[in-house]
C-alpha cells in the first residue's frame, strides 16, 4: 500500500527526533509494557490503544488494544509500515501540523534534565482517515519510556483515543509538561501556525474541576467563599484564554489534555 505525500517531508521529522535507523532489541523494549492478554483486553474494552515507538527505526515493537476502532486500520497494518505508515494518514492540515508539534516537542525536551524527561509527557490530536473512509480525531498521549546517554528519547509509549465527539476541527493543542513550567499551544490548521495559550491559573482549576463535576456557579460560589459574581468571571477569562464558546467545550479540553 503506498504512501501518500505532503509538503511537510517526513525525513524532517526524522531529523527532528534523532532518527538514524540503528534500533535496539525490540524484545527487550516490549517487556518494558506487560504484553499480557489482561491489559490488551482492558484496553480493547475501554475503546482505547497503547503502542511503543522505537524512535530510531520509527517502528512500532509492540500495539495493544482496539486499534482499529481508534484508528480505523488494523494492527498488522501499523506492524508492518510504522510511524511513516501511520502519520500518512493524517488529513494533510494535520499531517503539516506536526511539523510544528515535532518542533515544540524537541524544542521543549532540550531544556529537561535527566530527572525531568523521566517525567516529560505530551498530549496532542490529529484528524486521520481510516480504512473504511471514516475521519476520526484521535489523541494521542507519549510518555518517555527510555532514554539514552546523550538524554535524547529512544523509545515512546503512545496511548490513544478517539476524541471525534469532542473537540471542533480546524485546531490542533499541544500540551508538555515534565518541566519546571508546563506549556500548552493551539495550531491553526489554516494557517499553520502555532499561538501559546496561558496555562489556568490554580483557582480557575479549581472552578473548572467543580463546573465538571457538575456543579452550578452558585454552588461553585458557596463551597469556595467565593461570589458568584466571581465564579462567572473566572468562567468567562477561562473561555477567552483557551478561545473556546461554552463551559462544556471547555470541561471537554480540560480533561483530554490532563488539565483537571
Amino acid at each position: 500500500m503506498g504512501l501518500i505525500s505532503y509538503p511537510f517531508d517526513f525525513n524532517d521529522f526524522k531529523r527532528i527526533w534523532h532518527s538514524d535507523g540503528t534500533n535496539e532489541d525490540f524484545d527487550v523494549v516490549a517487556s518494558l509494557v506487560a504484553n499480557n492478554p489482561l491489559l490488551h483486553e482492558t484496553l480493547t474494552m475501554q475503546g482505547h490503544a497503547l503502542a511503543v515507538l522505537e524512535i530510531k527505526t520509527m517502528m512500532y515493537p509492540l500495539i495493544l488494544g482496539a486499534v482499529e476502532k481508534v484508528c480505523g486500520w488494523p494492527t498488522d497494518y501499523f506492524y508492518e509500515v510504522g510511524v511513516e505508515g501511520y502519520v500518512s494518514k493524517y488529513l494533510e492540515k494535520d499531517f503539516l501540523g506536526l511539523g510544528e508539534i515535532s518542533r515544540q516537542i524537541s524544542s521543549y525536551t532540550a531544556t529537561l534534565d535527566p530527572k525531568q524527561m523521566k517525567m516529560f509527557r505530551v498530549i496532542y490530536d490529529y484528524q486521520m482517515a481510516g480504512k473504511d473512509g471514516r475521519i476520526r480525531r484521535v489523541c494521542q498521549e507519549s510518555i518517555a519510556l527510555k532514554t539514552n546517554d546523550d538524554g535524547h528519547i529512544t523509545y515512546f509509549l503512545a496511548y490513544i483515543t478517539d476524541i471525534t465527539h469532542f473537540k471542533r476541527n480546524g485546531k490542533q493543542h499541544i500540551h508538555l509538561t515534565g518541566g519546571k513550567t508546563s506549556r500548552f499551544f493551539e495550531i491553526n490548521n489554516e494557517t499553520n501556525t502555532a499561538s501559546e495559550l496561558t496555562l489556568l491559573t490554580k483557582r480557575e482549576q479549581e472552578i473548572a474541576k467543580l463546573l465538571g463535576e457538575g456543579f452550578t456557579s452558585e454552588q461553585i460560589a458557596g463551597k469556595l467563599f467565593i461570589s458568584v459574581n466571581t465564579v462567572n468571571t473566572h468562567r468567562q477569562n477561562m473561555l477567552k484564554k483557551l478561545g473556546l464558546v461554552d463551559a462544556t467545550e471547555l470541561i471537554n479540553l480540560l480533561r483530554i489534555y490532563r488539565m483537571i
